[in-house]
């Protein structure tokens, strides 16, 4: 009998305890899932596709090498509920388990923690667990014991469980790692919506102290990553908004606040608020434990006292910058939005060497990031997209506009999504530079200037997303 899209798909349950399963769920590497349901299970793509509710189409994309990403939660837990994923590989994908609820239950196996509990101080007899064995003589003690039995009840209940809120702290996790691989405009929408989703957890829910900090942390984390990514598209209004409640939510569960300060540094230096910028990435690296942001931090304060032609400054913060970096160096975090590996310490060194006059020094900078990408470190296309930049403009200021051309020539195709204001303010730096006197006799100079202004015309044509905070 030939197959039916309809036919149930027969998964053999040690499927989910492979190791490249285990794996690509972790990663969320739904193509590898795919790929292993049809070779374990026998199914084709019309019947995934019948399973988790996608067209045979974007199954097919999905599970191409190197294809379709998917991100959005509902999308996992379609998938999860289509395919049947035991709890455990529920967890490795990032989903809270089916079996466990996490809400306390009462002696009619009611859950009586979840909503309408009784606040510690209410009196509601109907909450009140059995009074203590002892002398009920003594109303004073019962008093006391009931108290004390309704604060432990009110401290420990909650909407949230740890399994939900390890699910979003996952999710921004792996949001922050998909930064440098998907498009901006694409991310963008995703981040949004966990934030909607943890906010409205927070407000409406009734929670644990320590899931109420961990909450706001969790927001705190996707405020700052959705300003970085405002800042990225030329929203730098939104991205300011953003950054200063990423900021107060941070300070507020009393947790890392580097993000926040990166954010607000980034959109105050991209905003050509250079002083405002150094300040506040000084501020962000005074507070912030020793990691890679920090290190990141002290760059910033150097680039943006360079932009300012703050030259003893820049060096002051060049020093900091440089003793952090060494102090994080074989870090082997991976890439993502908060990381700070080698090759984009060298777009900072890179940046300040340019703007301190220095081009020789830009060169050996653009020389380290290389290295680096040749040694098969992974490429962030933005980041490599302002290392050619770079070099290109010190080609320029050493007067050899053939090596410019030859730097931007590598550019000039990256797709219109990746094309970030970080990359197109650059290239319009450049090009400003390019219309100077000293080039406005050179055809090539007039060549350049106008495949810049074509490809920043055609970079991030679609609006973003720009609710409130």
């Amino acid at each position: 009998m030939p197959e039916r899209a309809s036919d149930p798909i027969t998964i053999p349950d040690a499927l989910w305890q492979l190791p490249q399963m285990i794996e690509a769920l972790k990663s969320r590497d739904i193509g590898t899932v795919f790929r292993l349901v049809r070779q374990y299970g026998g199914a084709s793509q019309t019947r995934i596709a019948a399973a988790v509710g996608m067209t045979q189409g974007k199954v097919s994309e999905t599970m191409k090498p190197g294809g379709r990403q998917i991100l959005a939660l509902e999308v996992f837990e379609r998938i999860a509920d289509g395919l049947q994923m035991p709890d455990s590989a529920r967890m490795a994908l990032g989903l809270a388990p089916r079996n466990s609820n996490g809400v306390v239950r009462d002696r009619e196996g009611v859950g009586s923690v979840c909503r309408g509990r009784a606040h510690p101080n209410s009196g509601s007899a109907s909450s009140d667990p059995p009074l203590p064995e002892g002398d009920a003589s003594d109303p004073m003690e019962l008093v006391s014991a009931n108290d004390i039995s309704n604060l432990v009840q009110w401290v420990t209940g909650g909407d949230a469980t740890d399994e939900k809120i390890a699910q979003l702290a996952r999710s921004a996790q792996s949001f922050a790692a998909s930064h440098t691989r998907v498009p901006a405009k694409r991310l963008l929408p995703e981040i949004l919506k966990l934030h909607r989703s943890t906010r409205e957890l927070l407000v409406n829910g009734r929670h644990r102290l320590r899931h109420m900090r961990e909450l706001v942390r969790i927001d705190a984390d996707l405020l700052a990553h959705a300003a970085v990514i405002f800042g990225d598209v030329n929203l730098d209004h939104v991205a300011e908004k953003y950054a200063s409640a990423a900021l107060i939510l941070a300070k507020e569960a009393g947790a890392n606040e580097s993000y926040a300060w990166y954010a607000q540094a980034k959109t105050a230096r991209w905003q050509n608020r250079y002083m405002e910028a150094a300040d506040l990435a000084r501020q962000g690296f005074e507070a912030s434990p020793p990691s890679p942001m920090k290190a990141q931090l002290a760059w910033y304060e150097a680039n943006a006292a360079a932009l300012l032609g703050d030259r003893i400054r820049a060096r002051e913060a060049l020093t900091r910058a440089e003793q952090s970096s060494e102090a994080i160096r074989g870090d082997a975090s991976e890439l993502s939005v908060w990381s700070f590996p080698i090759e984009r310490q060298a777009l900072f060194a890179l940046s300040v060497a340019t703007r301190t006059g220095d081009p020789d020094g830009a060169l050996r900078a653009a020389q380290m990031a290389d290295q680096a990408w040749a040694a098969g470190a992974p490429v962030a296309l933005a980041n490599w997209a302002q290392i050619r930049i770079g070099t290109g403009l010190a080609h320029l200021l050493k007067g050899d506009l053939d090596g410019t051309a030859e730097q931007l020539a590598e550019i000039f195709t990256l797709s219109p999504g990746m094309r970030l204001s970080t990359v197109t303010r650059y290239l319009a730096d450049l090009d400003s530079r390019l219309n100077r006197s000293r080039f406005r006799g050179s055809r090539l100079a007039v060549q350049l200037r106008q495949r810049i202004q074509e490809f920043n015309a055609a970079a991030l044509a679609d609006d973003a997303d720009t609710e409130e905070p």
